[in-house]
């Protein structure tokens, strides 16, 4: 159904502040689940309802734990809200050694579409790197396997450059959990070979899944770019993976870089700028255009905010609408 974007904001505002959350905190939250619901991402409102965002009260209360000249550690806090205070921390540490880097852990929350804080470092005239291991909860199963032993566990990677930001925001599994659970609301079936039921056969039926498991995206490749995110955002976040110090929670690596720490900000500029020109300028295939990464959800979410309508599947809106009415 069409719904109008200045309702859905309302909505989702709602949604969060039922959940316990207030003032800066559940602005934050509502901002993330817009920015994935505005660009055809399964990291939306969905969460609201179905345990994505959690009761405040259930969040532990951030804190940094640790900090020195390029690193820190920071624990607790809703993930979106952590994550967004690992963000500026990461920057300001950038800003004055050149490079920032920030683990967070014990935030037992879903973390979101995860291109909006890399973004956020992009928009600032850094070099952004984010992801997400997803601490004890397992749903993805190495290659190889149909038995959960990771994370979903996303990755998103951000470049400034005159005019903009490449930004690439990516599951590296086959689906994102989120984005089953929706197929399951919806009614659809997932696309074959992605998914397992709870006795490792094969099955495009999303509750079945959801029982199960997923595979990673590309086979082997997709496995070991999940395993880079688990050690990142586990082990080295001192947060927890599935059977191994489960009781730190899930953990987000946040890396900002000066742009200009090697080359100078304004010939980085100059050079981004032109390799980005450079690739756009590919002569596309028949029916086809050459878009980098994050440049169609910008476009979907432009387009719902000037006509101030959005599509969004009637299971899905009725489901918040309830949860806040109720």
């Amino acid at each position: 159904m069409k719904v109008k974007v200045d309702e859905l904001k309302e909505k989702v505002l709602a949604g969060v502040k039922k959940l316990g959350y207030q003032g800066e905190d559940a602005q934050t939250i509502s901002d993330v689940l817009l920015y994935a619901q505005l660009r055809g991402n399964n990291q939306g409102i969905t969460k609201i309802t179905t345990g994505g965002v959690p009761k405040a009260t259930d969040v532990q209360e951030y804190k940094v734990v640790k900090q020195d000249r390029c690193g820190a550690l920071v624990s607790g806090g809703h993930s979106m809200v952590a994550t967004n205070n690992a963000v500026k921390l990461a920057t300001e540490l950038a800003s004055k050694n050149g490079v920032g880097i920030v683990g967070s852990n014990h935030t037992f929350t879903s973390s979101g579409a995860i291109g909006y804080f890399s973004r956020q470092i992009a928009k600032q005239g850094y070099i952004g790197f984010v992801c997400v291991g997803n601490g004890s909860f397992a749903f993805v199963a190495p290659d190889g396997s149909a038995e959960p032993k990771l994370g979903t566990n996303p990755f998103s990677y951000a470049f400034p450059y005159t005019g903009g930001e490449v930004v690439f925001d990516n599951a590296t599994a086959a689906m994102a959990f989120f984005g089953i659970v929706e197929a399951k609301l919806k009614g659809e079936a997932l696309p074959e070979g992605i998914g397992f039921d709870k006795d490792g056969k094969p099955s495009t039926d999303a509750a079945a899944v959801l029982d199960g498991s997923v595979a990673t995206f590309a086979a082997h490749k997709g496995f070991g770019l999940s395993l880079l995110v688990q050690l990142l955002g586990g082990p080295f976040s001192m947060a927890a993976t599935k059977g191994v110090n489960e009781d730190d929670g899930a953990g987000t690596f946040v890396l900002a870089i000066d742009a200009g720490l090697l080359a100078g900000k304004e010939e980085y500029l100059k050079r981004a700028t032109a390799l980005v020109n450079q690739i756009k300028s590919a002569k596309p295939l028949p029916g086809k255009e050459v878009i980098l990464p994050g440049e169609h959800g910008d476009k979907l979410a432009k387009q719902a905010t000037d006509s101030n309508e959005i599509e969004i599947a009637d299971a899905i809106w009725e489901e918040l609408v309830s949860f806040v009415s109720n």
